[in-house]
């Protein structure tokens, strides 16, 4: 069965991923050509320096979890309090694998991060988003959810695929006239990323690129900011 649940907050590109990442990506996301070209073992080891003085002691939520590459890395750096966020049940299995093989477990969970997280609000120390931000049409309801649930002070780490203007601009329309492609809805520029998180109150370091397709974003939330009930 390919069809796609009942969503509260339906949209064409929230179907693709979920048929994709459910159905087509769990037996082969790992092994794709695109990890290697988007040099994603790079992105992770970005966000675990970023976090690794902390790693032990913080508890760490990954929006967009997939196949729990970077949830195993953050254990076997010394993480000891990981959970998982995706749209896919069927890949969150994989993440429990990997994870599991990595030498420690992790709270996984099947939800529409476009929705109320299934966590309560200042629930975590650091949150991760890497290559997920474009594919939320509703970024700035993810990105809320993801305040909510982060302590005051906490960290949020954004990689996300780079391009340079005219190539970003055409990937962009495509995704808006043809049929999503796995659920990408819109890439952005490192200043637009930046700009969507300032709008939900974090705030931000330089963007800086890392290696030749990605950008990092570390966001922090006021350590005067609560989350709401």
């Amino acid at each position: 069965m390919s069809e796609s649940p009942r969503f509260r907050k339906p949209d064409r590109y929230k179907s693709s991923s979920y048929r994709a990442y459910n159905f087509k990506m769990p037996a082969r996301y790992d092994s794709a050509y695109l990890i290697k070209l988007f040099q994603l073992p790079l992105w992770h080891s970005v966000v675990v320096d970023a976090i690794r003085a902390d790693v032990k002691a913080a508890d760490i939520l990954d929006v967009g979890c997939g196949t729990g590459t970077l949830l195993a890395d953050l254990a076997r750096s010394g993480a000891t309090s990981l959970s998982g966020v995706d749209l896919a049940p069927k890949i969150l299995e994989v993440a429990r694998e990997k994870i599991s093989a990595a030498g420690q477990t992790a709270d996984l969970r099947a939800a529409d991060a476009e929705e109320p997280l299934p966590w309560a609000a200042d629930s975590f120390d650091v949150a991760t988003l890497t290559g997920a931000l474009h594919h939320f049409y509703r970024p700035q309801d993810v990105l809320a959810e993801i305040h909510r649930v982060l302590r005051p002070g906490g960290l949020l780490l954004v990689v996300d695929p780079c391009f340079v203007t005219p190539v970003r601009q055409l990937f962009n329309l495509y995704l808006r006239v043809l049929p999503p492609h796995d659920g990408d809805y819109h890439f952005y520029a490192p200043r637009q990323a930046r700009a969507l998180l300032e709008q939900q109150g974090f705030e931000c370091s330089e963007p800086r690129r890392v290696g030749l397709w990605a950008y990092f974003i570390c966001a922090a939330k006021s350590s005067n900011a609560h989350g709401g009930a």
